[in-house]
């Protein structure tokens, strides 16, 4: 087995992502020590009793000193806040990144930190997840075959991306690089805009019909059992973004609910044809 690559890696906020992290970590013996940080002792009793993790702390700045690799798995308006309390405290050489959805205000807020020599930023998303939540929900080989976004700035050093690229594709992910405009544009029609129209189907959809729903429903809406608290996160800090896709999603509906209106069933069909055939395409 080889030796681990990093003396210290921490994660802030072991929940599914943050927890399957330091499962997959401890698996592949990624670092010799890992630590990590949450708001709550029984939190961390469970990371710990679970043998994910080896040390467990509610203070923030004593968990993420002297690690050469700190991942913020927060919620995404939870995140500027974190960067900027744990930036003062980071050892030099080190790397901060976080899991977050939402890449602009997170890259904002590490870019107006004060510089400092050898600790740098950059932004990730792992496109992984599940509609359960929670250190509970999560698993070692959750990135396996996944794709994990990295935010660059212009400035960012490619030391500092190389670092967290070797992380994600240790955990089994294949890494690609976006502006965080560009990934907060794109996620929110392949992520977001998916979540909330889950959500949608369930709610206008009639009480006495949700009984006899079938593996098409289910599987169509699986998603809207999420945590809503976490996607209202989500939707707030993307606000743009998921606006401009809701106004393109809204305008395919309405066209298809016109063709439905006046019986226009040929170029429905061709239309859905279409649309099956780009879906085909899709692993």
């Amino acid at each position: 087995m080889s030796a681990p690559r990093w003396p210290r890696l921490t994660v802030v906020s072991p929940g599914l992502i943050g927890g399957s992290v330091a499962r997959g970590v401890r698996a592949r013996r990624l670092a010799r020590e890992v630590v990590v940080v949450a708001r709550h002792e029984v939190a961390l009793r469970a990371v710990l009793d679970a043998g994910a993790a080896d040390v467990g702390t509610t203070d923030l700045a004593a968990g993420v000193s002297g690690a050469a690799i700190v991942l913020l798995c927060a919620p995404v308006g939870a995140l500027p806040v974190l960067i900027r309390a744990a930036w003062p405290h980071l050892a030099p050489g080190a790397v901060l990144t976080d899991a977050g959805s939402v890449k602009r205000s997170v890259v904002e807020a590490a870019l107006a930190c004060p510089s400092r020599a050898g600790v740098n930023f950059v932004g990730g998303h792992p496109m992984a997840g599940s509609e359960r939540s929670g250190f509970e929900a999560s698993d070692p080989d959750l990135f396996e075959g996944r794709l994990a976004f990295l935010t660059p700035t212009a400035d960012t050093p490619e030391a500092t991306i190389g670092a967290v690229t070797v992380l994600w594709e240790a955990l089994g992910s294949t890494v690609r690089r976006l502006s965080p405009e560009a990934h907060d544009h794109l996620v929110a029609q392949i992520s977001h805009l998916p979540h909330l129209a889950a959500y949608a189907l369930v709610s206008a959809a009639e009480g006495d019909a949700l009984p006899l729903a079938g593996r098409g429903f289910i599987d169509a809406t699986r998603i809207a059992a999420s945590a809503e608290a976490l996607w209202a996160d989500i939707f707030r800090e993307n606000r743009g973004p998921l606006l401009a896709a809701l106004a393109r999603y809204e305008a395919v509906l309405g066209r298809w609910r016109e063709l439905v209106a006046r019986g226009d069933w040929m170029t429905l069909e061709a239309e859905l044809g279409r649309a099956r055939a780009v879906r085909e395409k899709l692993a």
